[in-house]
């Protein structure tokens, strides 16, 4: 959304709208915390591993990853649904506690010396608590920002906060596996994931839960609701699915998953029978892959500002597959050192690109069923590449699981370039608007569909300090919803109230037709959204729950008059 011209506001309406400071601080926090749960699953699967290679050798870790991941596949279809039924943060707050629990769990079976079995049952009841936290994040990111830019730009926090924790999790359960053995690791990990589910609790106030889309409203009743409880998420993937540019996107996002999934059981292998590292070396090298996922955050901040990602994500699949040739071919402490970190760097552009296609491409109330399909083909990228590397291995090694893996990505890299392209012309959704204006009475009621042409036609508008907005007893020409700032409600020369972000004002003097009844003027300076009278009027009145909720938010403001009076005035309209 760009301001068009002869829309803007007067010249010292430019500045910086207030409230940035404290929202980069949410941000912050809110990557933190989500960073810190990233961190948890990594280190957590890398003490499960190196555990249960202790225990049982080489061929029992790709068993042991392939079971703990297995339950994230089936269960993230669930999970996902629960981002469209309650508060976005609630859930991840749920998520991250239940994470805590699953890795403490395997920490007490491994303290204990229980059966290797309820290892990897914690570690699984870890890994399924965290697919609520993508499609929860989703819905939760557009409200807590305030502009698309901001949006791209959360995004790009959070794939620092990924990448950082793809370093961050394997040093953690490197140092606690040389100071204290698995059990002390994977107790870590619970640690780690009860600080993220403390950062994340604020933002539970934060925003209503999100619209049902349109296809879930016609629920059944009876045994029809149970069928559908069971099938309807998967329903949800399969519609996501087919929407070419979203499968692209999705299908590039399984294909580096694939990637984790075997090195997760290569580098223990490496560690262990070729460079003979012993038990920490498998949290060196996958810390190597961490620090070149680090490393990306130095670019895919500028390379996700793009309009066109999908040049960058093909060329970081067939960087993948090079560096997986080329280490299949030389394993060696040299091409390790070098080759590693590529790969990560590689991996991580591709996540973040990824993660910012798809939240563009898609409006608000499917984007649980979007990153909730993401979980689920994810998961079974990540089941993929450990079935593929446990059998390479036993066959012949690790040498013809990163063979594979090479061939593989240049198979991907050459079949996904021309989807990639269709989806990023796809990617024009204004999810940050429609989250936004989603949150008034007045558009709540929307259908999706209507919802978004509203927020296509919005204009963003930088205003001021002292600006006025609109005049009492001018003719309304449009109506605003606050994005940023704090706005005074005057009439008559005495102020009634303030208006701030989640607020709108100016729909009196269009749902009634009379002129405005108050002036509304900049405290500081501030940012709205302005939707012209016609695109309003269609909206609104075209859907009549939309017209009941207009009216009963003017009676409520104190001026209950009679529909189509024609002087139905209320405080700021």
């Amino acid at each position: 959304m760009t301001a068009e011209p002869g829309t803007a506001p007067p010249p010292d309406a430019h500045a910086p709208a207030a409230g940035h400071t404290r929202l980069s601080r949410q941000l912050i926090r809110y990557a933190i915390g989500n960073a810190l749960a990233t961190v948890a699953e990594w280190g957590a699967l890398i003490g499960l591993l190196v555990h249960v290679f202790d225990r049982s050798g080489a061929e029992a870790v790709g068993i042991a990853s392939f079971t703990a991941i297995l339950p994230y596949v089936f269960i993230a279809p669930f999970t996902a649904r629960l981002a469209q039924r309650r508060r976005p943060a609630t859930v991840r707050v749920v998520g991250m506690l239940g994470q805590a629990l699953g890795f403490g769990t395997a920490a007490a079976g491994v303290a204990l010396d229980w059966p290797i079995w309820t290892a990897v049952l914690g570690t699984a009841i870890g890994f399924t608590a965290a697919t609520s936290l993508r499609p929860a994040a989703a819905v939760l990111l557009p409200a807590i920002v305030r502009s698309s830019r901001e949006l791209t730009t959360a995004n790009v926090w959070v794939g620092y906060g990924d990448t950082s924790a793809l370093l961050l999790g394997p040093l953690t359960a490197t140092v606690l596996l040389a100071v204290q053995g698995p059990a002390a690791s994977l107790a870590g990990c619970a640690v780690i994931s009860l600080c993220a589910a403390g950062l994340t609790a604020p933002f539970i106030r934060i925003g209503p839960p999100p619209a049902l889309p349109d296809h879930d409203h016609a629920r059944p009743a009876g045994r029809g609701a149970l069928l559908h409880g069971v099938t309807g998420p998967f329903v949800d993937i399969a519609r996501v699915v087919k929407r070419p540019a979203a499968r692209a996107v999705l299908l590039v996002a399984a294909a580096q998953f694939v990637l984790v999934g075997a090195s997760d059981v290569i580098w223990v292998v490496i560690a262990g029978e070729h460079l003979d590292l012993g038990d920490a070396g498998a949290g060196v090298l996958s810390a190597l892959f961490g620090a070149g996922s680090f490393l990306c955050a130095t670019v895919s901040g500028r390379a996700a500002r793009r309009t066109r990602l999908a040049p960058m994500m093909i060329g970081c699949l067939a960087v993948i597959a090079l560096g997986c040739l080329v280490l299949g071919a030389a394993i060696a402490l040299v091409t390790v050192i070098v080759l590693v970190p590529v790969l990560g760097v590689s991996r991580g552009l591709v996540d973040v690109l990824g993660r910012v296609l798809l939240q563009r491409s898609a409006p608000p109330s499917e984007l649980p069923s979007v990153f909730g399909a993401a979980e689920t083909i994810t998961g079974l990228g990540g089941l993929a590449g450990s079935l593929i590397a446990q059998v390479l291995i036993a066959w012949s090694g690790a040498e013809a699981a990163l063979i594979t893996l090479g061939v593989v990505f240049i198979v991907a890299a050459a079949a996904l370039a021309l989807p990639l392209r269709a989806a990023d012309d796809s990617a024009d959704v204004p999810v940050v608007a429609m989250s936004l204006l989603r949150r008034l009475p007045v558009f709540a009621p929307l259908p999706v569909w209507s919802l978004e042409v509203v927020a296509r036609s919005a204009r963003e508008l930088e205003i001021g300090d002292g600006t006025a907005v609109i005049n009492q007893g001018e003719h309304g020409d449009a109506f605003y919803a606050v994005v940023d700032g704090e706005f005074h409600v005057m009439r008559d020369g005495e102020q009634v109230r303030s208006v701030r972000r989640g607020d709108g004002f100016g729909e009196v003097a269009l749902v009634a037709d009379i002129p405005r009844t108050a002036t509304v003027t900049a405290s500081g300076h501030g940012s709205l959204l302005a939707i012209d009278r016609d695109a309003f009027l269609l909206a609104v009145t075209g859907h009549e729950p939309a017209h009941d909720a207009a009216w009963e938010l003017i009676h409520t403001m104190g001026h209950g008059h009679h529909r189509g009076a024609g002087d139905g005035a209320a405080p700021g309209s």
